[in-house]
């Protein structure tokens, strides 16, 4: 068993990131030799059936291909390579579900399998369901964006393949401006939007509660045992804490739940807890910002909902100081972001 490293730019990636980067080189016919060169990594890695690389050599991995293609686009052509058949056990669970609802659900409980720098958490905004997406720590370029674009994409494809969703089905939101191959991305995965608060993938609510042609009960109980037990391995060696806050951190009666409170049903002391979460990159404010990022997008998009009431279920007393904190998550205000999704 591999031991957790504490610095996260050396924890593993999964196989299936650089493996997906390779298979790109080679399509292209770059000389594979010098692009190990170029990004100092063993040639022996090419032989390499489950290559372990680290956070930062996949950042060298990356920045190699795009030096010799000369192209910092293809962040979406590594996603489409990435469907549901390519994430293993879990990828196997997906396309065994009985229906989207089922396979979006165990996406969220056992994306920390894949995305251990990236993630994901899941809403219901009628008509649309939402996939949010955040980065665990800050990734360095290009992992910044390619790492969105990517998975995105992967979203995309495994849409299409497991319902035959269509560019209208789905809608996809980037933080960040328009980069300058902005059309490619448009033309490849549709309804593509730029500036916009969070990084999310959403989709037709309707198609929830679609039939997966692929449904399997057996082959389902299967996949998910199997997840189990990567998960179990992941206790020591990947990001789980994180996760298993994030699944305490719902508002309720009265707010949103305090350090103690997740410690005592965590059943660990609060320092503790602290120590692990900075092990993982993060801390309790971060995720409790994150929570409440989330959870204000969703409220701001119920029009019948005024801002006021929005600030105030979030636990803000005065609707000021939620404008100040919604400005500083998204880079505009609440009316702002109104605005934006009224026009569109």
């Amino acid at each position: 068993m591999t031991k957790r490293k504490n610095n996260w730019q050396e924890q593993p990636v999964p196989p299936l990131f650089p493996l997906a980067y390779l298979d790109f080189a080679r399509e292209h016919h770059l000389d594979l030799d010098a692009l190990m060169a170029e990004a100092r990594l063993p040639t022996s890695l090419l032989e390499q059936v489950s290559p372990e690389l680290s956070l930062l050599e996949l950042r060298d991995l990356a920045n190699a291909v795009i030096h010799f293609l000369g192209d910092d686009s293809l962040g979406v052509d590594i996603g489409l390579r990435l469907p549901p058949t390519a994430y293993g056990n879990l990828g196997y669970a997906l396309l065994c579900s009985e229906t989207l609802e089922q396979a979006a659900t165990l996406l969220i409980r056992y994306w920390n399998l894949l995305g251990r720098a990236v993630n994901v958490s899941f809403s219901t905004e009628p008509p649309q369901c939402v996939v949010d997406l955040n980065h665990v720590f800050p990734l360095p370029p290009p992992l910044e964006h390619l790492s969105y674009e990517s998975t995105m994409a992967s979203f995309y494809r495994g849409f299409q393949l497991l319902v035959d969703a269509r560019h209208e089905d789905m809608e996809i939101w980037f933080t960040g401006s328009p980069p300058h191959y902005a059309d490619k991305i448009q033309a490849i995965l549709g309804n593509v939007r730029y500036n916009m608060p969070s990084n999310q993938f959403r989709f037709n609510a309707e198609l929830m509660q679609k039939k997966l042609p692929m449904h399997n009960p057996t082959g389902l109980q299967f996949a998910i045992q199997q997840c189990q037990r990567e998960e179990a391995l992941l206790n020591d060696t990947g990001y789980v804490l994180r996760e298993k806050v994030r699944q305490e951190m719902v508002y309720g009666l009265e707010g949103y739940p305090t350090l103690e409170d997740i410690s005592r049903r965590l059943n660990m002391t609060t320092r503790t807890l602290r120590r692990k979460l900075e092990e993982e990159g993060t801390n309790f404010k971060a995720l409790l910002e994150e929570a409440k990022r989330r959870d204000a997008i969703q409220l701001l998009d119920d029009r019948n909902l005024e801002i006021q009431r929005v600030a105030t279920l979030l636990g803000y007393q005065d609707p000021a100081n939620f404008t100040r904190a919604f400005r500083q998550w998204t880079g505009q205000s609440p009316s702002q972001y109104r605005d934006t999704r009224n026009n569109s």
